[in-house]
């Protein structure tokens, strides 16, 4: 088996069939999240871990403090997360439940080491909670938040061996109210059978809706957790951890970058494309052209 190190770098992830996709969207409608069914490139979990580690050190130079590190709009900060902003399948399945109009929502990578920190403070641990912000205040079906944006979890390094900080979900939440509403007398423990701990291989994908309840307990291993997360949204909601770059910033991108970079346009193009911005994201239409888009209704 090649390893990582022998891995070519130009490597390219290969495209979901619509089996494939009816598949996760069925998943991701039935118990908010699915794992996508092929791995990471090599190449692209090589460069995307040196990326990380290069920043990491440069954070911890400045602040000797840091332990664990976590930097917002990680898209902006190194091309391998702009590669992962463009991954195919992850497109794929965003253009089946949004259409062609979605940019992205937010990106961000963690380096958690083991810190033996026991406050939950999002970098050294995550305490269960939906994403947001604000997640109480946005709208709701039956109750419970609608899908508002999609979220790919990218996870580069070993979890396998149980106890490094795991990404865990509570299947089928992202239909419940936030915690049920409980606050502070919300106990996990009373959700034990659904709760799903993703003690994965490194390159692993997991998408998830954006109300799914979710958790990262603190890393107790000598591994440190490496992992990147890149969500999409409809191009009317603003992007909730950048501003939208000026055509300075998008010199040299591609036309399918800079949509989802957000692109300078009239506001009223947000809502309504015109002209060719609904073939920009034509690339991840389905295959068959007999089939829509597998549209995931969370009413």
């Amino acid at each position: 088996m090649m390893t990582l190190e022998e891995a070519p770098p130009s490597a390219e992830p290969t495209r979901l069939t619509d089996d494939q996709r009816d598949r996760l969207a069925a998943d991701l409608e039935r118990d908010g999240y699915a794992m996508l069914p092929e791995k990471l490139p090599a190449g692209w979990i090589q460069e995307a871990l040196a990326a990380i580690d290069r920043i990491t050190r440069e954070k911890r130079a400045e602040d000797s403090s840091l332990t664990g590190v976590k930097v917002q709009n990680c898209v902006d900060a190194d091309p391998a997360f702009l590669r992962l902003m463009m991954y195919e399948p992850a497109l794929q399945l965003c253009y089946d439940i949004f259409g062609p109009m979605f940019h992205l929502n937010q990106s961000n990578f963690v380096s958690r080491p083991r810190d033996n920190k026991t406050v939950a403070d999002f970098v050294s641990s995550s305490p269960w909670h939906a994403d947001g912000p604000r997640p109480g205040l946005f709208p709701k079906v039956d109750g419970a938040m609608g899908l508002h944006y999609l979220k790919f979890g990218y996870f580069l390094t070993d979890l396998t061996h149980g106890n490094g900080g795991s990404l865990m979900v509570v299947r089928g939440s992202h239909r419940r109210p936030e915690l049920d509403g409980k606050g502070g007398s919300f106990r996990i423990d009373d959700y034990e059978k659904n709760v799903v701990k993703f003690d994965c291989e490194p390159g692993t994908v997991i998408v998830f809706h954006q109300a799914q309840w979710h958790a990262a307990p603190p890393n107790q291993s000598e591994t440190e957790r490496k992992n990147v997360y890149i969500s999409y949204c409809p191009t009317w909601m603003r992007p909730l951890d950048r501003e939208f770059p000026t055509e300075a910033d998008l010199a040299g991108r591609t036309d399918e970058e800079r949509w989802l970079l957000g692109e300078p346009r009239p506001a009223q193009q947000w809502w309504l494309p015109r002209g060719n911005d609904s073939e920009r994201m034509a690339r991840f239409r389905r295959d068959s052209q007999t089939r829509g888009p597998a549209i995931v209704n969370y009413d």
